[in-house]
């Protein structure tokens, strides 16, 4: 096959493609295969490089039958797209007005070429086609306009690519292709050409920038969240907890230190699986008792912690309370029947210029407190003096939550 030197030119725009699909392949493989639309990107950029080929080299070499083929391919590819960024942003996918919509551009494509032969009609048809398709995949992720900034940009130029369709076709159809000229060698060819590769390499770039921002975000939450408990690991509590107590150096901030009773008996009583399944509950229990800003972490085994900015000793000991309360109420089908499972709790407020470290080795001293006490309860500490509280009188505590 004899290639021009203009063939050879517009090539390297599915060439680009071809890239950035390997590119999304990837992120994806990178990310640990979870981002799975980072595959439909890449199946779109793959089918827009095959439809810019069989476009430029002419395949299948029958004209009307390449009008088809190559507009097929490269509504294909804007589905592919479509899906791909409906799943990263979690909006609702219209697909079934997209094929609708798609087959009725081919129709309208074929019955211009066979039935009623006209160019420039099957140019409006195909561009305005896309432009529509693209707008409403806009406006489905119009509320990331207000998002990250990765979000934020490439909403924006999305938002101009399809807008572009319009002036574009508009002011690059000359009247050489309105005429039936060969439009491989228009002015209206070579500038969609210089603008769609333009275009197709902002917008993945933007789009390879966000799944690597994902990616890394999603590697950190691995090393820093506990798999069983879903709660911070140590190595992230301690790093969080020493950055908030800095942060929070002129306010109450409180640590609440949990462990779980005869945790081992369970263990060997009722095997391994059964224990998982009292940790995650109480993973469980604790997430669903704290506040936002509030830092919980799995310390390690059976014990657990949470540091409580803005609030008070009295406020930490009603929320471990009612930790306590809500596990002792829990039912664990892999145990006998009424079975309680029961945690003791240390509670400590931070001292002017204390450390992590100090204010745990208080909380943890309570917590001693607490087992040797009989366990199922909390004990807590007002700069440095051990007050037992029954759990069966809380009357005096400040509840957390009003």
């Amino acid at each position: 096959m004899h290639l021009t030197t203009n063939q050879i030119l517009t090539l390297t725009s599915p060439a680009v493609a071809l890239l950035f699909s390997l590119g999304f392949v990837f992120a994806w493989n990178y990310g640990r295969r979870r981002a799975r639309y980072l595959l439909f990107l890449a199946a779109a950029f793959s089918v827009y490089a095959l439809a810019m080929a069989s476009q430029i080299l002419f395949i299948p070499p029958n004209a009307g039958a390449n009008t088809l083929v190559s507009g097929a391919l490269y509504l294909i590819s804007l589905f592919l797209l479509f899906r791909g960024i409906a799943r990263r942003y979690r909006v609702p996918f219209d697909g079934m007005f997209y094929g609708l919509a798609s087959i009725a551009t081919l129709l309208a494509l074929a019955y211009f070429y066979y039935a009623q032969w006209n160019l420039l009609a099957r140019i409006y048809i195909l561009n305005f086609s896309v432009a529509g398709m693209v707008l409403l995949s806009v406006f489905r992720i119009r509320r990331i306009s207000r998002g990250i900034p990765i979000d934020r940009t490439f909403f924006w130029i999305y938002l101009l690519f399809g807008i572009s369709f319009v002036p574009r076709t508009i002011l690059s159809i000359t009247k050489a292709a309105s005429a039936g000229s060969t439009i491989g060698t228009s002015p209206y060819w070579i500038v969609m050409q210089i603008t769609l590769l333009l275009f197709m390499v902002v917008l993945a770039m933007v789009l390879l920038a966000g799944a690597m921002l994902d990616i890394i975000s999603e590697l950190q939450h691995d090393r820093n969240i506990d798999d069983l408990t879903k709660l911070h690991n140590r190595r992230s509590f301690e790093e969080q907890g020493r950055r908030e107590i800095q942060r929070c150096r002129n306010e109450s901030i409180c640590l609440v230190l949990c462990d779980l009773d005869h945790f081992k008996s369970i263990n060997d009583t009722y095997g391994h699986h059964a224990g998982d399944t009292v940790l995650a509950e109480c993973g469980n229990i604790i997430r669903r008792c704290i506040r936002k800003n509030d830092i919980a972490g799995r310390f390690g085994g059976e014990e657990f912690v949470v540091l409580m900015p803005n609030t008070t000793l009295v406020g930490a000991a009603r929320f471990a309370d009612r930790v306590r309360e809500e596990l002792a109420a829990a039912d664990f089908p892999a145990m006998s029947v009424g079975q309680p499972v029961t945690a003791s709790f240390g509670v400590a407020e931070l001292l002017p210029g204390e450390t992590l470290s100090g204010l745990f080795r208080r909380a943890d001293s309570m917590l001693y407190t607490a087992k040797n006490g009989g366990r199922n309860r909390v004990v807590f500490d007002r700069a440095g003096i051990g007050l037992a509280h029954d759990p069966e009188d809380m009357s005096d505590i400040v509840p957390l939550r009003t």
